[in-house]
Order: C-alpha cells, then structure tokens, then sequence
C-alpha cells in the first residue's frame, strides 16, 4: 500500500475482521505498529526495551501514545524533559511533540501517586487536542469523553456550561449518557476538594484534571462510581 486510498480499500474489504471476533484490537495494534515500524518505535521509546503491552495484557502508556500521536513516546507531558542524573550526566525523557487530534484525561493525574507529580500531569497537548474527544484513563480501563461542538476545542475559556457525553465500550453501554459541565462553578456550587473521594465518581476527577474548578451534572443518570 502506498495511498491513504489505497489503505482505505483494504479495510472496507477486511473490516469485518477488525469488528467481529476477539482479534480487531491486536490487528490494529500491529497495524501502528508496521506503520510507525519496529526500529522507530524503539527510538521513541525513554527505554528502547520497553514493551507496548505490560502486565496482565494492559497497554502501557508507549502503545496508548502510539495510537493517540503516532508515537511511542513513553509520557504525557509536552516536549521532553531534562532530569539532571549527577556526575555531569543527564537523562532526557520523552513527551508529546505537537498538540494532537484525539486527547488524554488521567486519574493518575488526580491522584498524584508519583514521587515527581510533573511526571504525571497531562501536558497541553493532549489535554486540548484539536477536536473535542478525549480518552479517559479511568480506574481499570480506557473510555470516551466527547463534545458534539467542535467550538469546545478552539474557546481553551470557555465560560459557559457545555455537554460532554461519555462511551464505555466495555461495559457495553446501551443508553447514552450526558455530562454537562460548569467549568467554573457555574452551577452554584465549587466542588469539594475535602470530600470523600468514594463518593465521588473517577470520571468527574478527570474532568476536573482539565477544568479544575468544574461542577458536573449527571442530568438525571446514577454517576458511575
């Protein structure tokens, strides 16, 4: 194959493939991985042997990039960062080059379980991609956030409420579900910190990782806690 049509004939002529059957995801994981190839995955890589599938059959954030970038770089923050190792000697980690179409949202971020927090915290990138979606690192596994308005990704302040709505593929989710979101307490109420955070719901503290001060109603559906 050597067109963007020419890659396109082969899906429509293979696509039950990739959409029956338990094989679709690794398909399109060797599918980046041929496209980007073996030899430049590993230059990407802060670790030329690290894997793109870690314990227990989880992706690692390489693979997760891989497909959100085209990359494999191995962290979420902008650019690279320069780490000083001692005796004159430095280590330079890998981030997110260039802002990308589909974005991230972490729970890690929230959580703050790292040593270096920086390491964790979602770089801009990621966190404004250039149209309103966002995968969502949440607990055990990846789901959707998307914005039906594309004007969402061009107003980075925007005042106002607006609806995002939210695809969990695993838990074959039937009915959809609407958020919406005062980004700056709008609705009232500034969120509550010092609350329990069992009773909160992980996506809301994803949310709040890109609009820090945001409220989140749930428009009449239980929030999946």
């Amino acid at each position: 194959m050597e067109t963007l049509d020419d890659l396109t004939s082969v899906l429509e002529q293979h696509i039950r493939q990739f959409e029956s059957g338990p094989f679709g995801c690794i398909l399109l994981t060797v599918s980046a991985i041929l496209s980007r190839t073996i030899a430049i995955i590993q230059s990407d890589m802060d670790v030329p042997t690290s894997t793109l599938i870690g314990a227990h059959g989880y992706c690692t954030q390489e693979l997760v990039n891989l497909l959100l970038c085209g990359q494999a770089v191995s962290n979420v923050f902008d650019d690279e960062m320069k780490l000083d190792s001692g005796n004159g000697n430095f280590t330079f980690l890998k981030g997110i080059k260039a802002r990308c179409n589909i974005g991230l949202l972490s729970l890690f971020e929230h959580y703050n379980i790292c040593k270096i927090p920086l390491f964790l915290k979602v770089g801009s990138h990621l966190k404004t991609p250039k149209f309103p979606i966002w995968v969502v690192c949440s607990e055990s596994h990846f789901n959707v956030l998307f914005c039906p308005s594309e004007d969402l990704a061009t107003d980075h302040c925007k005042e106002e409420e607006f609806d995002l709505y939210y695809y969990d593929g695993l838990a074959n989710q039937q009915e959809p579900i609407r958020l919406t979101v005062y980004p700056h307490s709008a609705a009232g109420a500034a969120p509550n910190d010092n609350a329990d955070s069992d009773l909160i719901s992980p996506l809301e503290l994803c949310i709040r990782t890109k609009w820090r001060n945001a409220v989140v109603s749930w428009n009449n559906t239980d929030p999946i806690l």
